[in-house]
């Protein structure tokens, strides 16, 4: 299950990040590092305290708010039921899964690539509400025929709270790294799966 999952990882992170390099490859090659372009670097030490703080806050109040998302949606399956009662010595698939298959992936394609284009020709605030929409927008079409209309606008419009947390965190608390929300992300992802292991 293990290299299966790693992969999964993998092909899902090349997957998502076709798209930002050949961006990145056609418009700025010659200006920035790819990996700078996209984010994937330190956020600065001054303010460090506040990003972690910050960070910490949003997981915080994501869970608690896609703890009760899960109870209005209803038994729906979401991607983590896939790990349901498989104990402990799923931990490790469930990290890959949830820091590199979605975490990363996401982290890259959403507020790494989407946002920061998007930012740049309408500003952050229409950028964030964009990339939000799209960003729960996808999570629908996972589902999109298997669930209600109530649930799938929960699944639709749950992960758009964390999708604005995440930009605000990279953006105006981390100098547009995008590592405060692949960190995030992952964690959330972790915490869902382990609620289902047991």
């Amino acid at each position: 299950m293990f290299l299966n999952q790693l992969l999964n990882a993998i092909f899902q992170v090349v997957l998502f990040s076709i798209i930002p390099l050949v961006w990145w490859f056609v418009t700025a090659r010659k200006k920035e590092n790819f990996f700078k372009w996209l984010g994937i670097k330190k956020p600065p030490l001054k303010g460090r305290k506040s990003l972690i703080l910050s960070t910490s806050v949003t997981i915080l109040v994501c869970l608690l708010v896609g703890e009760l998302a899960v109870w209005l949606r209803g038994d729906v399956a979401a991607a983590e039921s896939a790990y349901k009662g498989m104990g402990i010595a799923a931990l490790p698939s469930v990290l890959i899964y949830s820091y590199i298959q979605t975490g990363l992936s996401e982290e890259i394609l959403f507020r790494g690539f989407l946002l920061k284009r998007l930012a740049a020709r309408f500003g952050f605030t229409a950028a964030n509400i964009i990339q939000a929409l799209l960003f729960g927008a996808i999570h629908l079409t996972m589902v999109w025929g298997q669930v209600g209309i109530a649930a799938g606008a929960v699944i639709a419009i749950y992960p758009m709270l964390p999708a604005v947390a995440f930009s605000y965190l990279n953006e105006k608390k981390a100098n547009g790294s995008i590592l405060p929300s692949w960190i995030a992300h992952g964690t959330l992802n972790t915490l869902s799966a382990l609620f289902s292991l047991f």
